[in-house]
Parts: structure tokens; C-alpha cells; sequence
């Protein structure tokens, strides 16, 4: 396989040139050189990429001295505008860009333009166009002099409320002295008085309404801004408003207003500036509600349930609306009530309306009315899903779910799901996963029966309730049915952040059918059976998740994952101190006749990305984990125990084919389920540079390190457990390549990766010799994974 991809990459057939006309050159991109003038500037680097970052057309992408997707689109041939063979045309392939496509005086003025924006009033540029063997290129030469800089910022002159708020906000501008001039910073200087403006009641206005006057005269380089309003704002924008009455209407009348997303989610309308502002304000008459709908019932000051009263309780209105009657209107309010409107998770859309309201006393009020529609009160859906799991199974599954997302009249959501999978283990004949479960959960949007403020209002707290049976047959190994419950709180401090607290959880396991070699083992080593599969568990757990990215992608993100699970302590001190239950012939204490775990576990999960070119990141993940069993247990529950391997772990080894530590199985386990291929102890370490061909066609090359230790010592696991320094010679390595194809909805990965050390082998250097070509080396190396998604 390697060598037939090198030979496509290495083809002269894949250049593209052939299948060119007579008179078509090939364009083969740009390249842009910034040179100082007198002095170096103090960011060359950002310039050149401004300036790259307008050049157009972009070139056909090239590997080596192919261009794959020029070659995918010539071979299609003519394609007659449908059919799979244009579909891969047009979205796997792109026809080739053409020189005569390319306007090299429009990209030289949007160079000038952009260096203007960036404070280089005075850059020259130039270009040669280089030209060989039908193909042509273009280099930019760009002399710059040192950037102009800001020397002094001037407020606007009037002696109005809005200049004086502004002049208080200039506190915290982005602009200083000495600061290189940029446009987008005065854009950005003027997004921030905007918003500055709008907590202050200032809903009309709008950061077009303001205008930077840059003066160069003052010679030296600098640059003074004189910052003004435009003399074409509305008067209406330069007034602040106060909130009157707040109109709640939930009866469900969908209007022109609304918009589906066709997704269930919430959408809204509002007045704003660029829409248009009104001319005739409201004269104060009563409570101006639309004709035909007086008020229902008063739920709060000034806040009016207008119609609808009996779908969602009062008091769950009542916490959703943050604007308040007699306050200032301030953004951040009418934020969370949309937020926390659209978190409940019941409305089909949200639409929220402000209308300007002046009295005979010349007061600017505003009125709020909030109309929603409702979603379906119950709902049953039926998903035919694709499994790919980490431990290589991969298979049908199906979902059957029954809703109801306002139980109690309180946004309590209710669902039933009845789940089943029927899996296969890749690369493996004969092995197969059987699943089936079913899960009731509960989710009641506050903390029962806490009121925490410190939680942020608009990013719903929740408290879920769940139970769940579930059965699982590995044909290969043992079945297994477990009953789960739970109680908890999740809840988000911030947009990025995310806890969860389950202070009580109960699970208990029922080891069914075994196979033969199993059965042996259990039968021999009963205190094995016992702490893997027949123990319960009743204990509490904590997560703690940061993630950058629920906010959006930017050039540099972080993902922190610590999870920390503790069981058994209560059911050790009731059982100690308090005589409840006893103990059995091995000493291990019980409650209602069954032995109970003893554990604690902590795992951590750190990723970090950098994007270090258009279409290029670099993604790096570190986990560590341990489990310690004490008191009640000799070891871990299965279910708790760590895995390595697999497709999204280190993909040069199948999953449970490696560690614990140098541990070797047994010649009759090495093509089984082999559950001494588990640990309390694990460290892996990922590293994954992505690059993109296209929108659709991505590629990924990659590095995997780590493995799995016990804590003690087990004489059927010899070199399992964990030593220091010793563990160091026992991390595996393995690398490898993939293709991904990004549908948007879904992304299929195909990894091929082999070992670069295997800890089994004791005999041999660190790094493990590399036969690409050897065909006995690629059967006994290659590892090839095929998923859903990315591996992190």
C-alpha cells in the first residue's frame, strides 16, 4: 500500500500538465518578500501574512511534485453534470487554476490597501511574474518604511450624557499611545464603546454611528484620532432607556416573526439599529399592550404572562426573565434571558421584541415582549446509528427514545431509551459484542433543593436522576448484566467550563455465561471472579471539564478533563462501626449477603492545539490516570479498570494488546479477550499534525506513545507491575499516517499506523527497524483503523 502511494505521489502523470491546452499555463502560486526601508519594523511577520492572505486565486495543492486533486479531477474525464463519477470530480478533485485567472494589479492595490490598514501609509510594491515550462509564478516585493503610530486619541467636543459615558469608558480602551495605527483596532475600539453603551441603557445605538478622523500632520511618523459622532445618528440611539413592562406570551401563535431553524432550537428577532430604529416613539397610554390581549396575571413587577399561562409554571418564567422593571436596560440581561430561555430545551423558537415608549414627562422607557413557541410537550424518535468504539468493535445500533420535555410543568425533561448493538471486532472472525439497555433519566433544570447564585444565571444548572439496565455478551469472553443509578448536579461556571457532582451511585454486576478458558480461571482464582465482576459499587464522582473550543476555534485551544471516583467508604464505616451486615470466609465484609468495592480513581485529560498555518494544526493530547482498591477490594471492578489501544488510543496496537507493562499473554490468550490486558495505572502521551487538501480530503500524520502498569505485584501478569525508573523502558511507540473525510456531518478516518517499540520485545535496540517493503513486516506491523470522528 505505502508503495503505491509514493508511486502516485512521485507520478509525473499526477503534475497535471498533460491534459493542459496548447496556450494554458499552470498557475503555481505566489510568494511575497517584505523588505524595511531604513530601519527594520517591528512585525514582519504578521505583514507578509496580511498580504498573503489576499492573493487569489490559490494554486492547485501539490505533495512533492504531484497535485493530487488535479489528478482525480482529469481522470474523471467528462462527467455529464451528475452521477458519483461528478460528485468525486467536484468534490474530490478541482480543475486546474489557470495564470490568466490571475489579476496581478488587483492584488497589488488590495496589498496597498491592507498596508494602509495597518498603519504602512507610504509601502511601495512590485511584482515579476516567472514563468517555466507552461507554468508561471508571481513574486511580490513589498519596501516598507516603520508604521505610523497613535500618538494622542481626542473625545468628541459636544457636552452630551452619551460624550461623558464614552470619555468614562476610554478607561479601558484597547488604544494607547505609541501603539501602531491598525483600522481593525479602531474598529474594535469602537465594537467596545458600543457595548459599553448598551449596558447603560443605550439600545439604539450602534457602532456605525461613530468615526475615527486620523491626522497625520503631526509629523515623526504619528498619527493623532480624533474620535466623533457622526452627525447622521438617530436621536433615539444617543438616549438611554429604562425598562418598563416585560410581556411574556407562550400560547403558541407562530407569526411571521419566527424562523425555523429546523432543528428545535431557539431563534429570536429584536429591534436593533441596522434594522432601523423607529421614528414615533409610543406616547405613554396604560401599559400599551398589542390590542385585544389584556394581561393574565402579574408574576413579578412589571412582568405580565399575556397569554399561555398553563404551559410553563410562573416561578420558571419568572427566573428566566433577568430584565427588570425600573433598571436601566443593560445587554448582559436581555443575553441571559435569551440564554436561559433557549437552555430550557422546551421553546421552538424565542422571539424578543423592545419597543421605545416616551411619556409626557419625556422619561425613555422600554417595553420587552417575549413570545415563544412551544416544542412538542412528548416526543418518540427511533435512531439507526453506526457504532466505532475505541476497543476496535464496530457495528449496527439502534435507539428507540421516548420525551417528554415538560413533565411537571416545570421545563423537567423525562426520557426513555431502549438501546441495542450488535458489534463486530475488526480484523477478528468470529468475535462479536451484543448490547442491550435501557435508561431512564430525569433532568430537572435547577439544583435540588439548592440555590447557589455564584453559578452563571444564563447557563442552566441541572439535577439529573437516572436508572439503567444493561447487558453485554462478548462471544469471545463472558456476558454481563449491570443495573446503574445515579444522582447529580451538572453545571456550567462559565461558557467554557463544565461540572458535575453525583454524590450517589449504585452499580451492581451479574456475571453471566463465561467461556471455557474463563470458566478454568474463575474456578481456580474465585477472589478474582469476585472483585472483577461480583462486587457492587456505591460511591460518589466529580468531573471537571475546561474546553476553549464550545465558545469557538481560535489559532490556540486548550480541553482539561479530571474525573475523580471514590466508592465504598460509606458502606465500610456502616459495616465497621455500626455492625451493619458481616463478613464472609474471606474476611471481605458485606452488606445485604454481597461483597462491595473499595476504590479510588482519578484520571486527567490535557490537549492542547495550535494552528500554525491556513490549513494546518497541531494537535497534542497527554492522560494519566490511577485506580487504587484498599480496604474491601484486592482490585478494581472491571468496568474501572484502564485499556490501551485501539483507534482512538495508540493506534499501532490493537486494543487490550498491550501492557500491562512488558506482560506477554500466554500463546492460548494472544487472539482472545484477555482481561489480565487491563491495569490501575495509566500514562499516554499523542501527537497528531493535521493538514487539509481540501474541504473535504484531509490528512494527518501522527505519533502514539504509553502503556498500562498494576500497582502490585501478580504472578500471572509477570512484568506488569509498575517500577520507577523502570516504567520508562516501557512506554510503547508507534507512528503512522491517515486519510479523513469531513462530510460536515460526520468524518470518516482511516489510519494506518505500525509500532515503532513493543515493550513484549526484550531482545533489540529502543527503536524497532522499519522494512516497509518486506511484506512479512507489513502483515505482522501494520495496523489499520477505521473510525468516526476524530481520535482527540
Amino acid at each position: 500500500m505505502i508503495c503505491i502511494i509514493l508511486a502516485l505521489l512521485l507520478s509525473g502523470s499526477c503534475t497535471g500538465l498533460r491534459q493542459l491546452d496548447e496556450n494554458q499555463v499552470l498557475y503555481t502560486g505566489s510568494r511575497v518578500s517584505v523588505e524595511p526601508v531604513d530601519e527594520s519594523i517591528p512585525n514582519k511577520k504578521e505583514v507578509k501574512s496580511e498580504l498573503e492572505a489576499v492573493i487569489r486565486p490559490d494554486p492547485n495543492t501539490r505533495i512533492l511534485i504531484s497535485r493530487p486533486r488535479l489528478w482525480i479531477y482529469n481522470i474523471m474525464g467528462e462527467t455529464g453534470g451528475s452521477g458519483i463519477d461528478h460528485w468525486i470530480q467536484t468534490n474530490l478533485g478541482r480543475p486546474p487554476v489557470l495564470f490568466e485567472d490571475v489579476d496581478t494589479e488587483r492584488t497589488a492595490r488590495l496589498m496597498q490597501n491592507r498596508l494602509y490598514n495597518m498603519g504602512y501609509f507610504d509601502g511601495e510594491i512590485d511584482y515579476q511574474v516567472r514563468e517555466k515550462t507552461r507554468r508561471a509564478s508571481v513574486d511580490y516585493h513589498i519596501s516598507v518604511k516603520p508604521p505610523y503610530r497613535i500618538r494622542s486619541i481626542f473625545m468628541p467636543e459636544d457636552d452630551t450624557p452619551v460624550v461623558s459615558k464614552i470619555g468614562l469608558s476610554m478607561e479601558e480602551s484597547i488604544l494607547e499611545s505609541g501603539q501602531i495605527y491598525r483600522l481593525q483596532s479602531l474598529r474594535d475600539e469602537r465594537d467596545r464603546i458600543d457595548q459599553y453603551l448598551k449596558e447603560l441603557g443605550y439600545f439604539y445605538f450602534h457602532p456605525d454611528y461613530l468615526i475615527f478622523i486620523a491626522d497625520t500632520t503631526a509629523g515623526d511618523r504619528l498619527v493623532d484620532l480624533y474620535l466623533r459622532i457622526k452627525p447622521a445618528a438617530p436621536p433615539m440611539a444617543l438616549r438611554s432607556y429604562t425598562m418598563r413592562n416585560i410581556y411574556i406570551d407562550t400560547g403558541g401563535r407562530e407569526t411571521g416573526d419566527f424562523e425555523d431553524t429546523g432543528q428545535g432550537a431557539a431563534s429570536f428577532e429584536e429591534s436593533a439599529p441596522e434594522s432601523g430604529v423607529p421614528e414615533h416613539p409610543d406616547e405613554e397610554a396604560g401599559m400599551s399592550e398589542e390590542p385585544g390581549q389584556e394581561p393574565q396575571k402579574e408574576i413579578n413587577d412589571g412582568v405580565y404572562i399575556v397569554a399561555g399561562e398553563d404551559y410553563l409554571k410562573p416561578h420558571v418564567l419568572n427566573r428566566a426573565v433577568f430584565l427588570e422593571q425600573g433598571q436601566i436596560y443593560a445587554n448582559r440581561d436581555r443575553r441571559r434571558t435569551l440564554s436561559y430561555l433557549m437552555g430550557l430545551e422546551i421553546f421552538r423558537f424565542v422571539n424578543l421584541r423592545f419597543n421605545p415608549v416616551v411619556n409626557n414627562a419625556g422619561n425613555n422607557y422600554l417595553d420587552a415582549r417575549i413570545m415563544l413557541i412551544p416544542l412538542e410537550r412528548r416526543a418518540v424518535s427511533t435512531e439507526l446509528r453506526g457504532v466505532s468504539k475505541s476497543n476496535d468493535f464496530a457495528g449496527p445500533g439502534i435507539t428507540g427514545t421516548y420525551l417528554n420535555r415538560n413533565l411537571l410543568g416545570g421545563a423537567e425533561q423525562l426520557r426513555i431509551s431502549i438501546d441495542g448493538a450488535f458489534e463486530t471486532l475488526l480484523g477478528e472472525s468470529g468475535v462479536n459484542s451484543i448490547e442491550a439497555g435501557i435508561t431512564t433519566e430525569l433532568k430537572i433544570p435547577r439544583l435540588v433543593p439548592f440555590d447557589i447564585g455564584w453559578i452563571t444565571p444564563e447557563l442552566i444548572p441541572a439535577t439529573r436522576m437516572s436508572l439503567s439496565l444493561n447487558y453485554l455478551n462478548r462471544t469471545d469472553a463472558f456476558s454481563l448484566a449491570s443495573f446503574r443509578s445515579e444522582f447529580g448536579y451538572l453545571w456550567n461556571p462559565s461558557l467554557r467550563t463544565q461540572q458535575r457532582l453525583t454524590p450517589f451511585v449504585f452499580n451492581v454486576f451479574g456475571l453471566g455465561s463465561v467461556a471455557p478458558e474463563y470458566e478454568e480461571l474463575f474456578d481456580r482464582d474465585a477472589l478474582l471472579r469476585r472483585g472483577l465482576f461480583e462486587q457492587f459499587i456505591l460511591g460518589s464522582q466529580y468531573s471537571y471539564l475546561y474546553n476553549s473550543q464550545l465558545d469557538g476555534i481560535s489559532n490556540e485551544d486548550w480541553y482539561f478533563n479530571l474525573n475523580l471516583d471514590v466508592a465504598g467508604n460509606s458502606l465500610w464505616m456502616a459495616s465497621n462501626y455500626l455492625g451493619i451486615g458481616g463478613a464472609d470466609d474471606e474476611g471481605d465484609r458485606q452488606i445485604f449477603g454481597q461483597s462491595f468495592s473499595q476504590y479510588g480513581k482519578a484520571d486527567l485529560d490535557f490537549r492542547y492545539y495550535v494552528n500554525i498555518g491556513s490549513d494546518t494544526r497541531l494537535a497534542t493530547r497527554f492522560i494519566a490516570g490511577i485506580g487504587i482498591p484498599y480496604g474491601n477490594s484486592t482490585s478494581l471492578p472491571y468496568t474501572k479498570l484502564f485499556t490501551i489501544g485501539g483507534t482512538q488510543s495508540i493506534r499501532a496496537f490493537h486494543p487490550r494488546r498491550l501492557g500491562p507493562g512488558s506482560y506477554t499473554p500466554p500463546e492460548e490468550l494472544e487472539t482472545a479477550f484477555n482481561i489480565y490486558q487491563a491495569g490501575e495505572i495509566k500514562l499516554e502521551m499523542n501527537m497528531e499534525f493535521r493538514y487539509a487538501f481540501s474541504n473535504i480530503i484531509k490528512g494527518a500524520i501522527f505519533a502514539d506513545a504509553g502503556n498500562i502498569w498494576n500497582l502490585y505485584e501478580d504472578e500471572d501478569v509477570p512484568g506488569g507491575r509498575f517500577e520507577y525508573p523502570g516504567f520508562l523502558q516501557e512506554i510503547a511507540l508507534g507512528t503512522g499516517m491517515g486519510l479523513r473525510l469531513d462530510f460536515t456531518f460526520f468524518l470518516l478516518r482511516l489510519d494506518l499506523a505500525f509500532p515503532l517499540f513493543d515493550p513484549r520485545d526484550a531482545a533489540g535496540d529502543y527503536f524497532q527497524p522499519v522494512r516497509p517493503f518486506d511484506s512479512r513486516w507489513r502483515r505482522d506491523h501494520l495496523v489499520f483503523n477505521l473510525a468516526i470522528g476524530y481520535p482527540f
